[in-house]
């Protein structure tokens, strides 16, 4: 990553360069720019997800210094941002950032970071929680979901050909890994991640032996060019490989392996697995498995691709409880309904609580934050409290009387420039992942609750914020008929 670059949109630098002028003094003499302030970060869009992310939020909150061309360039904005020109040339990012430990299971609108310094620097970080955090918790949630319906069931990453280029591809391996995948095919990865790189044959293989002919010496009759390029790709991978069937039609695929595998010994020992890529893939993998089992071939695996979701792969299961595991593509990034959804939003002003209320969709929580896991006797996770820093009135509101203690998720994570713990390896966040999920009896229905404290205190800030009762002569006010839309 280079270390001099623009990680703001321009309203960052435009907000930083008003803080920095007399017309954002307030009172007390202190100018906006210096006032402390606490931003936090949620996610809207998830059912849940893994804490992840945060090794790429170490980097971006190092790279704070801009190099004299951009600094130039801000000089040059043609609304003359000088004075952010000028706080920015060789300054680097001070403050406090709490956050949840990587690998822990965190749920909508629930804190699970928060930045407190001077509001110049703090207002800056938007875009660097954004990217540090909304790729990593997307992958790992999209895998995390599907592992869930895969049970014990192999997955593997297979997007590398979807996401644009080779960087974000390694990202989505690593995450979609610590969400539960057990690998990746695509190299880069891993060799960066000390991974074994997994894979099949492809398409135009099969395709590249059309008109190749050879007599078979059991029946005398030539061939057919997939079972003579099945065959080939037997003998070139004796200690086991897979044979991709769709390439002219699944029965016929099915039929070509059989026959490849039974040709000789070699050749039906080095048949590990077959791939189905076309659906319906419930329904197909039925009839491989059919035909697999007529054959004595029970032991061949069936690997199942093709856009596949939670749901498909679900489905795949259902029809066939056989299947052995899963490729998994366009579905991990490239073509996901919704992303994490990770906001960046002030919480804090010179000890001043804030929020944004504009809709219930969208509005924020005011003042310093905790968010706190009740867990039972019996170690799953009962549900979540979030509430005011320092608060504990809603110890006595909890419905959960019989929970055995509590986890206060957030904590010191950065401290002016320096990581307060070692972050995790990502071998060690998949087994942090993989033993969190199981103490939620149904994440999907898991409870979080607001303290009655914090509640009073977003309907306070809410009703001072609308309050306005100056009289406007000269401005015609229409009523608005316009309803929310959550």
């Amino acid at each position: 990553m280079p270390k001099a670059m623009f990680q703001a949109d321009r309203y960052h630098l435009t907000q930083l360069n008003f803080s920095l002028s007399d017309h954002a003094k307030f009172p007390d003499g202190i100018g906006l720019v210096d006032k402390q302030a606490t931003f936090y970060s949620s996610f809207r869009k998830l059912p849940f997800a893994p804490s992840v992310g945060h090794r790429r939020l170490e980097e971006y909150l190092t790279h704070m210094s801009l190099d004299p061309p951009r600094i130039r360039f801000l000089r040059d904005d043609r609304a003359g941002l000088n004075r952010a020109a000028e706080y920015l040339a060789n300054r680097k990012i001070t403050g406090i950032v709490r956050a949840v430990k990587p690998g822990a299971i965190i749920f909508p609108n629930e804190p699970f970071a928060d930045f407190s310094g001077s509001f110049g620097l703090v207002q800056l970080a938007e875009v660097k929680f954004e990217h540090a955090f909304d790729i990593p918790m997307t992958v790992a949630s999209r895998a995390l979901e599907m592992r869930l319906v895969a049970e014990d069931r192999w997955l593997s990453d297979f997007s590398l050909r979807r996401n644009g280029e080779v960087e974000r591809s390694v990202d989505v391996a690593e995450f979609a890994y610590i969400g539960g995948f057990n690998d990746t095919s695509n190299m880069e990865a891993g060799f960066l991640l000390n991974q074994a790189p997994v894979g099949t044959m492809a398409h135009y293989l099969v395709q590249s032996f059309i008109g190749i002919r050879e007599i078979d010496p059991n029946t005398g009759k030539n061939k057919h060019f997939e079972q003579i390029c099945f065959e080939r790709w037997l003998d070139d991978h004796p200690n086991g490989t897979t044979l991709l069937l769709d390439t002219i039609s699944i029965p016929l695929g099915t039929k070509h392996a059989i026959a490849a595998a039974k040709s000789s010994d070699s050749r039906r020992k080095a048949l590990k697995a077959v791939r189905i890529d076309t659906k319906p893939l419930d329904r197909w993998s039925v009839y491989v498995q059919k035909m697999l089992d007529a054959n004595e071939m029970s032991d061949v695996k069936i690997i199942a691709t093709g856009d596949l979701d939670r749901d498909s792969i679900a489905a795949v299961i259902r029809a066939n409880p056989k299947v052995y595991g899963f490729g998994v593509g366009t579905k991990l990034l490239a073509e996901v309904e919704t992303v994490a959804g990770v906001i960046f939003k002030e919480c804090l002003i010179d000890d001043k609580p804030t929020l944004k209320c504009s809709s219930r969709a969208k509005a924020t929580l005011p003042g310093g934050l905790q968010v706190w896991r009740f867990v039972g006797a019996d170690g799953y996770y009962l549900g979540d409290v979030i509430a005011s820093l320092g608060d504990f009135t809603f110890f006595y509101e909890v419905p959960w009387n019989d929970y055995n203690h509590t986890i206060p998720l957030l904590e010191n994570f950065w401290v002016d420039g320096k990581t307060c713990y070692t972050i995790p390896l990502m071998q060690d966040q998949r087994e942090t992942v993989m033993a969190e999920i199981k103490k939620f009896r149904d994440p999907y229905n898991y409870p979080v609750i607001i303290s009655k404290k914090l509640k009073e205190m977003v309907d306070g800030i809410g009703a001072e914020m609308i309050a306005d009762d100056n009289e406007y002569p000269d401005i015609t006010v229409l009523d608005s008929d316009v309803e929310e839309n959550e």
